[in-house]
């Protein structure tokens, strides 16, 4: 039996990692926490779980957890992932999956050490909106790749953990700026010649890459009026165009017209990624979001923000 030990039991386990998509006949949630009593008591009895706990320790040293997922800000990342791995517990992080490269790096030298597996949940490599995606690229419909650009605009109060610097280093950038650039390295492969500049609040961010030899660019910038989510692949035949967040449909332009494909994202979002967890656990599959993935697109933001 595959035991999950959820550290982190808020928001994101309620909407899109609901322990539901953790239990098969060979998997089951058996202890979570959360540093609210009240609220680790509450969750466990909605989703029926008998263990809860508000300490992280409780959960990582119980014999019957053999795989973590961490739920918590970011900054609690590394520490906690390196505690699980050492326990010589499989580990799944939320994303991004450290405040820096140099903690994600920390965190794949330990579970390779201790002989376990991380994954980090980049959700968008096993969702089948991405997988149309990558499809249309293979299929060649866009002819040889030119070029990439991602826009991401959208309003905020810049309030709350992701504006914290304590919590989440390189604001609402480096919190959800990675979901595009890691979608871009599973779509197009690892990213080179990373530049980039930012504001000093880091309202706003533009950066630039290469793919091979595709060109790509980027920005990003929060407190605007309206909501932007697009990257475009531009090639000699085509142009397609989706969106990072907003389960929007895919748009597809050639010279001979155009086509859109609505695919829609499940309930819990997280499902189709933990899917391809539990198929690594029992050795007939592999999870495409890796400790080594998820770094590269650490390292990617780091350089952008000329950390």
């Amino acid at each position: 039996m595959i035991g999950w030990g959820i550290i982190g039991v808020g928001d994101v386990t309620e909407r899109k990692a609901a322990p539901a998509i953790f239990r098969s006949t060979d998997s089951d949630v058996v202890h979570v926490m959360r540093r609210d009593r009240d609220r680790a008591r509450d969750f466990a009895a909605r989703h029926g779980v008998d263990r809860w706990s508000t300490d992280a320790r409780a959960v990582i040293e119980d014999p019957d957890v053999t795989a973590v997922y961490i739920a918590t800000p970011t900054a609690t990342h590394a520490e906690l992932a390196i505690a699980a791995a050492s326990a010589g517990r499989h580990v799944l992080v939320e994303k991004p999956m450290a405040m820096s490269a140099a903690g994600g790096r920390r965190m794949v030298e330990a579970a390779e050490s201790a002989g376990v597996h991380l994954w980090v949940a980049y959700y968008r490599r096993a969702l089948p909106r991405f997988a149309k995606v990558r499809e249309l690229l293979e299929a060649g419909v866009l002819g040889r790749l030119l070029a990439v650009h991602s826009t991401w605009r959208k309003p905020t109060d810049f309030t709350g953990w992701r504006w914290d610097p304590a919590q989440n280093r390189g604001g609402e950038f480096y919190e959800t700026a990675c979901h595009t650039l890691d979608v871009l390295d599973f779509l197009l492969g690892p990213a080179s010649d990373v530049a980039g500049v930012a504001a000093d609040d880091q309202h706003a961010v533009s950066a630039s890459y290469r793919f091979g030899d595709v060109a790509g660019s980027g920005s990003w910038a929060f407190g605007t009026p309206d909501v932007v989510d697009e990257t475009a692949l531009v090639g000699t035949e085509g142009i397609v165009s989706f969106a990072s967040f907003a389960p929007s449909p895919i748009r597809l332009v050639t010279a001979e017209g155009g086509a859109s494909y609505d695919v829609a994202d499940p309930v819990h979002v997280h499902g189709p990624l933990v899917a391809t967890i539990l198929d690594e656990l029992r050795g007939t599959g592999s999870c495409p979001s890796t400790g080594h993935s998820a770094l590269r697109t650490s390292a990617v933001m780091d350089a952008i923000l000329r950390r």
